[in-house]
């Protein structure tokens, strides 16, 4: 696969975001519904062909699973189907930053903001647990961290249902689904697994959010399987004095051997984690207004293709300008922001200032009225202050009050700005 190919006649692939042993997750665009999207492949050619119909049974179920929760912590589900021999899932391209990387930079997170991502987890198992779905592979490298503090919970690919209808897991033979590092002893054992499964889990992520490492380490899996079900309970506090003892004991109860020990569900949890947040609250309200500013992200980001600073300034406007005609408003204006943001000129350069009318005039265009009306002011004020171009100020004054007007009142016509770009 190879970016700019289309999928389904109407995915565009972007830039691969990442690769497992039997499947591929790119970045790319719904041309027809203008946005960003992932696209998770099951390369069936790639897996043992022994086990492709179990794979693709798992994949569908993963599709099933995830596009049931309706819950702002778990990426929506948009499609499903079949490219050549190869199954994929379009799914919502979550802007921001893998925990395992933020662990990975911060060693020990602030006992607040492990407490408030916790429970933003717990908000979502909660969801999960209630449609009789467990995660089972609840780790800091499936969990996202938005720009605005919000938590999201991805793959779902070994989700077993709970219910009688459809109580195969989909294990192959011989095989422990999860992962070592962050599996209940139940599961290593290979016994049954229920909700608090994904509750030890959430207490090996806590743990390692608090401590910098996680409860066990072990030079191989079947070590460290070992360790989850015999090894001694790790105290936190013996790694980190400052974490109150409240907090302390609910972990060790997290990591309880017997799942009877554990909390009795996810929603108790969640309680239990509310005052150790300092006066924060666990889910983060709505997100502030979007800009145009460079917003630190992994591969998981939903930018556009970010295109290298090398390219020309002509052909990437016309790039935008060609998306733009097949009203691919939102990917154009992506575009523009990721060529912004890597192109070495100066603020109040004129290529600037026309790349940025241009943002401005595609998000209007696209609808996104409210970022389009900050973005015209931003620039008018910029403009003013320079006093290099009072006309272009004043055009952008009236911009930016046709968006409130609209935002404010029926819905008129929006003047096209795709003519500005040319």
């Amino acid at each position: 696969m190879q970016a700019r190919d289309r999928i389904g006649d109407r995915y565009e692939l972007t830039y691969p975001i990442g690769r497992g042993g039997m499947g591929q997750v790119w970045a790319g665009y719904d041309e027809r519904l203008d946005r960003p999207v992932a696209i998770k492949f099951l390369r069936q050619s790639e897996v043992p062909e022994d086990e492709r119909a179990v794979a693709a049974k798992r994949f569908r179920r993963e599709a099933r699973a995830t596009a049931r929760l309706d819950h702002p912590g778990v990426p929506a589900v948009y499609d499903l189907g079949e490219h050549g021999e190869d199954l994929y899932l379009v799914m919502q391209l979550v802007r921001g930053i893998v925990l395992a990387d933020h662990i990975a930079e911060q060693e020990r997170l602030p006992v607040h903001e492990a407490a408030s991502i916790a429970a933003q987890i717990c908000s979502v198992l909660d969801a999960a647990h209630r449609a009789s779905l467990v995660h089972r592979d609840l780790k800091p490298q499936n969990l996202v961290l938005t720009p605005t503090g919000a938590v999201k919970v991805l793959d779902f690919g070994v989700a077993a249902l709970l219910g009688p209808a459809e109580a195969s897991r989909l294990t192959t033979t011989g095989r422990t689904l999860g992962t070592p590092a962050y599996i209940a002893p139940e599961q290593a054992a290979g016994s049954r697994v229920g909700p608090v499964a994904d509750l030890y889990a959430l207490g090996c992520i806590l743990y390692e959010m608090l401590a910098g490492r996680p409860p066990y380490q072990a030079t191989n899996a079947p070590e460290m399987l070992r360790l989850h079900m015999g090894a001694p309970i790790p105290i936190v506090t013996e790694h980190r004095s400052d974490v109150p003892d409240d907090l302390a004991h609910l972990l060790f109860c997290l990591l309880a051997k017997d799942p009877a020990e554990r909390p009795p569900s996810a929603a108790e949890v969640e309680k239990l984690l509310a005052p150790f947040l300092g006066g924060r609250p666990a889910h983060p309200s709505a997100p502030p207004p979007r800009t145009s500013d460079p917003v630190g992200s992994t591969p998981t980001a939903d930018a556009a293709f970010v295109p290298p600073s090398r390219q020309d300034f002509t052909v990437v406007r016309a790039r935008a300008q060609q998306l733009a005609e097949h009203e691919r408003f939102v990917q154009a204006a992506e575009l523009l922001e990721g060529f912004l943001r890597t192109c070495d000129v100066h603020p109040g350069a004129w290529q600037v200032v026309a790349l940025r009318m241009d943002i401005a005039n595609l998000h209007m265009l696209a609808g996104d009225l409210r970022r389009a009306g900050q973005q015209f002011e931003a620039l008018a004020d910029d403009l003013e202050q320079a006093a290099t171009d009072l006309d272009l100020a004043e055009n952008c004054r009236r911009r930016a009050a046709t968006c409130r007007q609209e935002l404010a009142g029926p819905a008129s016509s929006i003047t096209s700005g795709i003519d500005t770009m040319a």
